[in-house]
Order: structure tokens, then sequence, then C-alpha cells
């Protein structure tokens, strides 16, 4: 694997992130913060992004906002502090799964790591699982760990096969679609609403990592999706339309996708 490109972040960003997240919390009044002003929080970035791991007393925005932000500081340890490989690595893989489980979108977490793409965040994130199974650092090794993990043939299916490729790019889109509920609320009708609220239960009961057993929640989310997707066409709905920018068009295919992966082309 070719070496990994670090950003090349300089100290006074690595220290302006930190001091990000130490003000996120404050707002909030995080009953923990105590914990980690007891020493200099400038002075213990590794601290820092362990703290963000373990306190998660507070809403939900600022975990996923603080989240960002520690990616910007493990960034500034690993140009600074280049004697704790091993521990970045961790601490890059802990962040990584934390942010899937905030529903965090993909293309948040990629300038931190160096990368400009949603596929080559969810890449590092298959490397650091495959790792975490002494597989070596692969998505493919990760992936096929999976395929061999004991699961019935039925994973060798065309819909099985789909979902081990692009399970995460259909949860992901599914979740960024439902964050515009929120923002864009006044745009659409109840019959919408419901819609979304309902793609939006899906996307909440999915669990990673991936095994056969989530099936039946991708295809829910599958079918709320194609729902929302089919009632986007409509004159009504045009003005959210706009507003969801390239994500309805993304989830429009991957829709079609899946239901081509579990029904063919008929």
């Amino acid at each position: 694997m070719p070496k990994r490109a670090e950003p090349q972040i300089s100290k006074t960003a690595g220290q302006r992130a930190i001091t990000e997240i130490v003000d996120r919390r404050r707002q909030v009044r995080d009953p923990d913060l105590e914990t980690l002003l007891r020493d200099v929080p400038e002075e213990q970035p590794v601290a820092v992004i362990r703290y963000v791991l373990a306190s998660h007393r507070v809403p939900d925005w600022v975990t996923s906002n603080d989240v960002i932000d520690a990616l910007w500081v493990l960034a500034y340890v690993r140009r600074y502090f280049p004697h704790l490989p091993e521990e970045a690595d961790r601490l890059e893989r802990d962040l990584l799964e934390l942010g899937c489980a905030k529903q965090i979108a993909m293309i948040r977490m990629a300038p931190p790591l160096n990368v400009r793409t949603r596929q080559a965040v969810e890449n590092r994130i298959l490397r650091h699982r495959a790792a975490a199974l002494g597989l070596a650092r692969s998505e493919r090794q990760e992936r096929a760990h999976r395929l061999s993990a004991g699961r019935p043939a039925k994973i060798t299916s065309a819909e099985g096969q789909w979902y081990d490729r692009h399970a995460l790019s259909l949860w992901e889109a599914a979740s960024e679609l439902v964050g515009y509920r929120t923002r864009f609320d006044h745009l659409i009708d109840d019959e919408l609403a419901e819609s979304i609220i309902g793609l939006r239960r899906a996307v909440r009961e999915m669990e990673w990592p991936l095994t056969q057993a989530h099936f039946p929640t991708l295809r829910e989310i599958g079918w709320w999706a194609q729902e929302i997707v089919d009632a986007l066409s409509e004159d009504r709905y045009a003005d959210f339309r706009q507003q969801l920018g390239e994500v309805h068009p993304r989830l429009a295919e991957l829709t079609a996708q899946q239901h081509q992966a579990r029904f063919g082309s008929s």
C-alpha cells in the first residue's frame, strides 16, 4: 500500500481545533469538561482526542463537530508527534467509527484525512477494520473476511454482493437526505415528511460492520428511499429537490441499483 499522505496542518491550526472542541463543550455546559481542563488542552492533543471518544454526555451535534475537529487534531499529532504512529492509527479508527455511529457524512471526514472522496474515507474505515481482525490493511481483506466468516452461501447472491460494495454508500446518502428535512422542513408537506421519518428510523437501526443479518434493514432503507425519490419528481417538491443537490440523483442511482440487484433487470 502506498504511504499515507498526511495533511500539512500548522501548529496554529491544530491548536485552534483543540480550542474549538473546548469552546463547544463549554457552550453546552459539558458535565465532564473539568476532567479535560485539569491540564492545558493545547499541550495534550492526544488527551483531547481520547476525551472526545469517551465523553458523550452532550448533544449529538456537539459530538459530530468534535469528531471532525478531533480528526484535525489527529493530523496535527501525526505531523508534530510522529513517534506515536500506532496510537494515532487506533485513535483514527475509533474516531471514524464514532463518525459512522453519529451518521456524519463521509465527505466531511475527508479533508483531515487528506483524501477527497467519500469512497476514500470508506476505504480507510474498511482498512482499519481489516487490521482489527488481524488481516492486512486492505478494504478487500475486510470484505473477504466478511464473505468467509461462516455466512450462508446466499451471500453470494447479486443482492449480497451489491451490499458488500455499496451498503455504506446507500446508508450515507439516506442519512444525508434525512438531515435535509430538519433544515428545509418548510419546503415539504406531511406526506413527504412521514416518508423521511420512516427512512430516518431505518437509518438509525442500521449497525456496522455489515453482516447478512442487516440485509432486512438495508431493504427497508431502500424501500423508503425509493418512495422519497419517486415523490421528489412531483412539482410540489421542486424547491426541496433543488436544495438536495447531488444527493437526490445519487440516492436515485443507488436505489435503482439495489432494486436491480434484488429483483434483476425486469
